[in-house]
């Protein structure tokens, strides 16, 4: 399978010169909305949390079919406090649901602040996609055709550690995939939050649908974080340490794996030469193309020169 990186004539030859790709944190996408969805709506989550109360005042009792021992340990000891209040005769639902839920009032915020705040620094990402003859992506991501489209089959030398890749899904409202009684019930298993990652990460708006984008996502260390509730304010504090200040990794690639180099259709010959001879110096042995109009149509033409192969 080959993949295809649009971009300029000055970081293409950055790329073959180095021989990495760049993982950045979406902080510098051009994307605003870049993993801002909450993986689920505050109406949704209020339903769960009924829910949630339900299954647990069951367990209580005794009347669940659930393995408790699956359970996060907060969902565990909220039902021990039901069993004792249960037996002291104080048991009051009502009022545990009351309590529970107001530590966490405002979902949608809070969760988008421990994303911006704790997380989103620590982000690699890397966007490619699979045409190499998308208008619109020439016009925005390879200087209006006047850059290249690099042709890649692999992506890096050795696997990013918990490296997570995937096509992108598009919408306009989200259809998690995740469940926020899973959540709940059980915490932040890797199951709910490979879930949750799949929502938040790898979701975009239906007006980038053209891109076709397959994104490829690993983590830098996500240092200390610490997360405080004052509970008689009900103010939430998020502490960061040991994280770093760069928002991007550059990750090697191997040589081998750059196939082709197709240049735009206004790509100046200087800069077909400036790459050509980048190449002749780095050993790369790789075919170069320019799009070409021909007929009202974007054709794809290899180009020859006086040795054809690099």
């Amino acid at each position: 399978m080959s993949f295809y990186k649009y971009t300029s004539i000055s970081t293409a030859n950055i790329v073959l010169k180095n021989k990495s790709l760049r993982w950045s944190s979406p902080v510098l996408f051009n994307d605003l909305e870049e993993c801002q969805y909450t993986p689920f709506t505050k109406d949704q989550y209020l339903s769960a949390f009924e829910e949630y109360i339900e299954i647990l005042t069951q367990c209580a009792k005794g009347q669940s079919q659930y393995d408790t021992t699956k359970f996060s340990d907060v969902t565990q000891l909220t039902i021990r406090v039901m069993q004792l209040s249960m037996q002291s005769g104080t048991f009051d639902v009502k009022g545990i649901a009351e309590s529970m839920l107001s530590m966490s009032t405002n979902f949608d915020s809070d969760y988008r602040d421990y994303i911006n705040k704790a997380l989103i620094r620590c982000f690699r990402i890397l966007c490619v996609t699979g045409r190499y003859d998308n208008n619109l992506m020439w016009a925005h991501y390879a200087d209006q055709h006047n850059g290249c489209v690099i042709e890649l089959e692999q992506l890096y030398v050795e696997e990013p550690r918990l490296l997570r890749q995937n096509h992108v899904r598009y919408h306009e409202n989200l259809e998690p995939l995740s469940n926020p009684i899973d959540m709940l019930l059980y915490g932040e298993t890797k199951e709910v939050r490979d879930l949750m990652i799949k929502d938040v990460i790898f979701s975009k708006r239906t007006n980038w649908s053209y891109e076709e984008e397959y994104r490829l996502l690993f983590s830098e260390s996500f240092g200390e974080i610490k997360t405080t509730l004052d509970t008689q304010t009900k103010e939430k504090k998020i502490d960061i340490k040991y994280q770093s200040e760069s928002l991007f990794t550059d990750v090697n690639i191997p040589k081998e794996s750059i196939k082709s180099i197709i240049f735009g259709a206004r790509t100046a010959s200087e800069d077909i030469e400036n790459i050509e001879k980048t190449l002749s110096e780095n050993d790369y042995v790789i075919d170069l193309y320019q799009m070409k109009m021909i007929d009202g149509k974007l054709i794809k033409e290899k180009l020859i020169f006086s040795d054809s192969e690099i």
